[in-house]
């Protein structure tokens, strides 16, 4: 097996693990006939079930030996990379370059392919915004691209003439991504993080003014928002970034820290943390390289499901004091103890919750418990409108009929991942 199964999901039979190098041999694997085929980018899903598959009697293909960045453009801004190149391999190659990359403040490790497809958020904008172009094989074995690709034109944008397709195959299971044309972002002149703290008793009112000076365009919509518990404070801990040129960097500074005199908001000291999180946005990877997991799961990536259990529950919440403070209230009622929540903002309108439930990996009864914990969670959030952006492979959703009808045509075998945001 190319990971340990997750202590915190019911274990799957696998039938084989197929470990391609080349697009070509994902390829040949399709048309060999195998079926079902569950591919992962590096199996690092962590909380949502890693590498497992959704049903069982599945084989595993495991992308993370195609491994190349095939080509990098730092004055059209673009890379292409395949599933098994990691955000830290990226960033590492354009240090000193004009350019960076949309970083997540997870492990370095992780894929920036199987991140994307997913929808995962970035510390500058959702990873799915990165993505300009797909290289996908079907489930009859043919390799197309869609979106843009370099000598499609000058331009990368993600749009072209026609129906734009890239996005069909992200949160999809219609089939195998091999490679991805992703964007890069200009090199800033400054980087500057202004931590916050505010009392639990003024969340509400501390979220509205970060709520405000979003609007008003002072801050960008980055923020990140911890509890206690992530921020490891009495009390919460919100991170905002500034970047561009000194000037405006400093300026802003100013009026800021000026605001934060009327707010509950309260300027804090610098700290490791902070530092780490900021040459994160910076798009800087070696003082994130383990300190990430380090702080939060306490082991390095290749030993996070062998020892510890964890599942995650990823709500999207309206951006409003109101809605967070509800947000708290509900995993307070739900949870026997106050899991870490890091709270991140998408735009003007909307916040992720990330929530994780920890356990020892070796009790059964602690992972029955934290299982009952999330299903509390799924069903208060839903009552309120308030679902997952992303879920796990034991609750993997229902296609709406046009997605089925979509599904059957790319893939009327069921030849990709049954069940995984599909019909199958």
């Amino acid at each position: 097996m190319p990971f340990d199964q997750p202590a915190a999901f019911r274990p799957r039979t696998i039938a084989e693990v197929l470990r391609p190098k080349t697009a070509d041999e994902v390829v040949e694997i399709v048309r060999s006939g195998r079926r079902p085929l569950h591919p992962i980018s590096k199996g690092y899903n962590w909380g949502l079930g890693s590498g497992l598959p959704v049903g069982d009697g599945a084989a595993v293909l495991d992308l993370s030996g195609l491994d190349r960045v095939r080509a990098l453009d730092v004055e059209r801004g673009y890379a292409v990379v395949e599933p098994g190149v990691s955000q830290g391999a990226l960033a590492e190659l354009l240090r000193g370059t004009p350019r960076i990359f949309n970083l997540t403040t997870s492990s370095l490790r992780t894929s920036i392919i199987g991140n994307a497809l997913e929808r995962g958020v970035g510390v500058h904008r959702a990873r799915a915004e990165d993505l300009v172009g797909l290289e996908v094989v079907l489930a009859d074995g043919r390799r197309e691209q869609v979106g843009w690709w370099p000598g499609v034109s000058a331009v990368p944008r993600p749009h072209g003439p026609g129906p734009t397709l890239t996005h069909l195959f992200t949160q999809s299971s219609f089939a195998v991504v091999t490679a991805a044309v992703v964007r890069l972002l200009p090199r800033p002149e400054e980087v500057r993080m202004l931590p916050f703290t505010f009392a639990s008793d003024d969340l509400a009112d501390a979220v509205n003014a970060l709520r405000s000076w979003t609007d008003q365009r002072l801050i960008p919509p980055t923020t990140k928002i911890y509890n206690p518990v992530a921020a490891q404070l009495d009390g919460y801990l919100a991170h905002v970034c500034l970047s561009g040129a000194g000037e405006a960097v400093e300026a802003l500074s100013s009026v800021l820290l000026s605001a934060a005199r009327k707010s509950p908001l309260v300027a804090a000291p610098s700290s490791t943390a902070d530092e780490v999180v900021r040459a994160t946005y910076a798009g800087d990877p070696e003082p994130a390289d383990t300190w990430f997991l380090r702080r939060t799961m306490g082991r390095p990536a290749e030993r996070v499901d062998a020892e510890l259990g964890l599942l995650m529950f990823l709500p999207l919440v309206p951006f409003s004091g109101e809605a967070i403070a509800l947000a708290e209230k509900l995993i307070r009622d739900c949870c026997a103890s106050t899991p870490v929540v890091t709270v991140n903002v998408h735009d003007n309108e909307a916040v992720d919750h990330v929530i994780g439930i920890g356990f020892p990996a070796d009790d059964p009864a602690a992972a029955a418990e934290a299982r009952q914990t999330l299903d509390r969670l799924h069903q208060a959030f839903a009552a309120h409108g308030f679902l997952p952006y992303r879920r796990d492979v034991d609750r993997p959703g229902t296609a709406t009929a046009l997605q089925a009808r979509i599904g059957q045509a790319l893939d009327p075998e069921g030849v990709f991942a049954p069940g995984r945001y599909s019909a199958g």
